[in-house]
């Protein structure tokens, strides 16, 4: 799940950021109405959480513009406007909930999980393919129930192919599921994480495989069980 969070002060840009990335989300940052708004326009996000008082404005307007988007994320207003006509006009102004700061992180993320919930109401939470299983919710892999000990970006390679079994995932639909904006990427980045995920992959018997299409992509696909 791909996450842009806009907020203006930079301690707890860096806490959300951090809470987040280690919930198994990719967390983006922007500070501003503007820089958020181009960014929601030109990529496509699970989640935005947003703060009200920004720089160049109210937060709550970036809600209103993308309202009648075809195609937008889940809003969630997190500030430290708590007046109950402010949560009211949050709500009707299009977020999908509000959040008053101070708050607790676990009950941050819990939202975040009903709201996708919510917005999903009949995707699978667990996914699998031959004897590999992976629950979304948990972000947790395993084979044969026995779980893998698996980096961050390696479970984003893998949720991003399993959703995609028997399909082509492009090498581009690949680092946009699995990097950020601020993220440094080397040439053979994600060839190093997919080798290392092939290779846990085969060393806990996983009737699947990686397959690499020369300069298109990535497949996965279930494999035939031996007998």
């Amino acid at each position: 799940m791909r996450a842009l969070i806009v907020e203006d002060e930079p301690q707890l840009m860096a806490f959300l950021c951090s809470l987040l990335t280690n919930a198994g989300l990719i967390a983006d940052r922007t500070t501003t109405v503007d820089a958020a708004l181009a960014a929601l326009r030109s990529t496509p996000f699970d989640i935005a959480i947003i703060d009200r008082r920004l720089p160049d404005g109210d937060g709550l307007s970036i809600v209103k513009a993308l309202s009648t988007a075809e195609t937008r994320p889940a809003f969630l207003v997190l500030t430290a406007r708590d007046a109950k006509a402010d949560v009211i006009d949050g709500l009707n102004g299009g977020a999908d909930d509000y959040l008053v700061k101070p708050f607790e992180p676990e009950e941050l993320l819990a939202r975040l999980r009903v709201i996708m919930r919510r917005r999903h109401p009949k995707r699978s939470l667990v996914i699998t393919a031959g004897n590999l299983s992976l629950d979304l919710e948990g972000r947790r892999a395993s084979v044969d129930s026995q779980q893998l000990d698996l980096r961050r970006r390696e479970t984003l390679i893998l949720e991003a192919l399993v959703q995609r079994v028997g399909r082509v995932v492009t090498r581009d639909v690949l680092i946009e599921a699995v990097y950020g904006f601020d993220d440094l990427i080397e040439s053979n980045t994600l060839e190093a994480q997919i080798s290392r995920l092939r290779r846990k992959l085969k060393d806990a018997g996983a009737r699947v495989e990686i397959t690499s299409l020369r300069g298109i992509g990535y497949m996965l696909r279930v494999s035939e069980a031996v007998c």
